[in-house]
């Protein structure tokens, strides 16, 4: 029996050992993203390996799921992309920050003449003595923050302006009517409405309007990710971004991302979406 537990004994040991490295196999890391002049919110965070995603919150922290050897993507349009390998003292410490490079745009000397400008806004605006352009949100003025409607909703509400059917009131029949006193209850009935979506004119309008909105959307997801950042991710060339965007804006439930604004809500949406692209028969990288 002593020699069974003396066999035993070790194999109990080794197991024990196993299953507590097993449990420490994948960690949630916490992290911060530093940047001395640049916001550190809502930067993509992939986990090249097992694909999952996260994005900093206002402060520039965020926690993802790793395991040892793991290698992190950092990604924002401000920033230079950074790849961050997940080493036994990143593991253990389940702690790492990250400095992110400012993405800077290299442009060849330029000399403006003849106001000698020297480059930094503020100095150069107080040199020429630019006064702050008049608009009317800063006069104040009513309904200045309004949006103004494009061309596409201005036409849809034009076709399909006021109710189908409604009574006719006395500036209808005018104030000479009114003064004699021979008007009468009626209704009136807005045939310019009724025509327009019988013939399909504001249906055509409506359709203009909702390209309008996906297209805005798409400079959107454009500027939050940049095309070359999906590509990488997604495993989609970048020759076919273009045809990856429009086949995301030709599903129905697209237009709900406008709705949202959120960054992650958008990044699962178009990662979903992309597995969806490639069974089309778009080839791979």
């Amino acid at each position: 029996m002593q020699k069974h537990i003396k066999f035993l004994l070790p194999l109990l040991i080794a197991l024990t050992s196993f299953t507590g490295f097993s449990q420490k196999n994948t960690t949630l890391l916490n992290g911060k993203v530093k940047s001395i002049k640049n916001d550190v919110s809502n930067i993509l965070i992939v986990n090249l390996n097992s694909k999952k995603s996260t994005i900093t919150d206002s402060l520039g922290g965020f926690t993802i799921e790793v395991k040892r050897r793991d290698s992190l993507q950092f990604t924002a349009v401000q920033y230079l992309t950074k790849n961050v390998f997940i080493t036994d003292t990143i593991f253990n410490k389940n702690l790492v920050t990250i400095n992110l490079l400012d993405n800077v745009i290299n442009l060849n000397e330029v000399t403006v003449t003849p106001y000698n400008l020297t480059g930094k806004i503020a100095l150069d605006i107080e040199r020429l003595g630019i006064k702050p352009a008049v608009t009317s949100s800063s006069l104040e003025l009513p309904n200045a923050d309004i949006e103004v409607m494009t061309q596409s909703e201005r036409l849809l509400l034009e076709a399909d302006r006021g109710k189908y059917i409604r009574l006719q009131t006395s500036e209808d029949y005018g104030k000479v009517a009114q003064i004699l006193g021979y008007a009468s209850l009626s209704v009136i009935i807005n045939t310019h409405k009724i025509m327009n979506r019988v013939s399909g004119r504001t249906k055509s309008f409506e359709e203009m309007v909702a390209r309008d909105e996906n297209m805005e959307l798409e400079k959107e997801i454009i500027t939050k990710f940049s095309k070359k950042t999906m590509s990488q991710n997604f495993n989609i060339p970048e020759t076919s971004m273009d045809a990856f965007l429009t086949y995301c804006m030709s599903q129905k439930d697209f237009t709900e991302l406008s709705k949202a604004r959120n960054t992650m809500e958008i990044w699962e949406y178009l990662k979903a979406k992309s597995i969806d692209f490639k069974k089309t028969g778009t080839p791979n990288k």
